[in-house]
């Protein structure tokens, strides 16, 4: 897909790009036009200086707490220059809407550099300004405290056929840890000895454990042995770790950890003598995520209930109409950026897909997408934050009832 090829293999190329000229667009707009020459010279000057601060994500480990924490602050300098450009030009354009639909009273046929005049006249700074000063700080507390803060969800989910014993089987549903060097090593452990807190019966992830190739995988996949439940930890693989290599990280995840990674396999569970099956989904791109889904639900016997784990959400409405009564999901992360008290406005809604976090229904299926415990590209959260979730089961005639 083009998006991945842009996530996995270009990302770092284009926010030093798109950065440089960010920053030198804000600049510009602060301290006045400069001279000519100085827009051939200084912005790739930038780019280069941002991307060279963007190698300290690209290797494990790094070059040392010093030179590690400079490249992070000028990568999070040029994502917020990028967020402020796009606060400035979203407020240039509006603005110039409304002048040229009536609110601006010019002489007719004025053109060229007195139409710009008029149309951006004294109010415009201000109000530009105030924008783009909005802007920047929701993108620096995102990066601050915003990717910390965690939230513990609870959803009580029917699911068909569930034997009355499974009535109340308490899941912990978690996803999206990208460890490795974007990761937040403390932030990771708080979430998963909250997990740990909660005494699951059953915990599940939903692929994007690891985040790159760069990541140690010696060094983080230990962390992830501190994850446990009463019935097991299950787990499949995200677009992320087949990109940083899977037969490794399954590899790294069965040396260090009691967990079972589940890839186009079928996990059942013995409580007390009923049976709950997990179907676990190798991730593919979007047309061909479904292919084993048919023979994952074909193992199951009749009559027996069945969850699926898969990583991208657009699975549901192929597992529900396969009659697979809960799927757990992750992939969007919520977006990981969104307008604060209106979590639907994020960008995974537009470019990933419109299951984009929480609970979701069709017919007597149900899907639950969470938004992850870690982040991608760049440590900052706004809007939507880490979630664990707890999925309590329920037979489906006790939910109706």
């Amino acid at each position: 897909m083009l998006v991945d090829q842009l996530v996995f293999r270009h990302f770092w190329n284009v926010l030093a790009v798109a950065g440089a000229l960010a920053e030198w667009t804000l600049w510009c707009w602060l301290a006045g036009s400069p001279r000519a020459e100085l827009h051939l010279l200084v912005p790739p000057a930038l780019a280069l200086t941002n991307r060279l601060a963007a190698r300290v994500f690209e290797r494990e480990p790094g070059s040392g707490p010093l030179l590690d924490g400079l490249g992070r602050v000028l990568s999070a300098l040029a994502f917020a220059a990028i967020a402020g450009a796009g606060a400035l030009g979203a407020t240039a354009c509006v603005w110039a809407t409304l002048q040229l639909l009536g609110a601006l009273r010019a002489e007719a046929g004025t053109v060229g550099p007195d139409l710009v005049a008029e149309l951006f006249g004294p109010g415009f700074a201000p109000l530009a300004g105030s924008a783009m000063a909005l802007v920047m700080g929701a993108v620096a507390y995102g990066y601050a405290w915003g990717h910390r803060r965690l939230v513990v969800t609870h959803v009580t989910v029917p699911v068909a056929q569930l034997p009355p014993t499974l009535a109340g089987l308490r899941l912990v549903h978690v996803s999206d840890l990208h460890v490795g060097p974007i990761a937040d090593r403390g932030a990771l452990r708080e979430a998963l000895d909250r997990v740990v807190a909660l005494d699951p019966d059953v915990v599940c992830v939903t692929g994007d454990i690891v985040d790159s190739r760069a990541t140690d995988l010696d060094a983080w996949i230990p962390e992830l042995a501190r994850l446990s439940a009463r019935h097991g930890v299950f787990a499949i693989l995200g677009n992320h770790d087949l990109f940083a290599g899977a037969d490794r990280i399954a590899a790294a995840i069965a040396r260090f950890t009691t967990w079972r990674v589940l890839r186009d396999e079928v996990a059942t569970l013995d409580v007390d003598g009923a049976r709950l099956h997990l179907l676990g989904l190798d991730h593919r791109a979007v047309p061909h995520a479904v292919a084993q889904l048919p023979a994952l639900v074909g193992a199951v016997p009749p009559g027996e209930p069945a969850i699926l784990l898969a990583h991208h959400p657009d699975v549901f409405p192929a597992a529900a109409t396969a009659g697979v009564s809960l799927t757990l999901a992750g992939h969007t992360h919520g977006g990981q950026l969104a307008v604060p008290g209106l979590p639907r406005l994020n960008p995974a809604r537009l470019q990933l897909s419109r299951f984009d976090a929480g609970c979701f229904t069709q017919g007597r299926a149900h899907l639950h997408v969470n938004r992850g415990l870690g982040t991608s590209a760049q440590r900052v959260r706004i809007g939507v934050p880490r979630e664990i979730t707890v999925v309590t089961l329920a037979a489906s005639e006790a939910a109706a009832a």
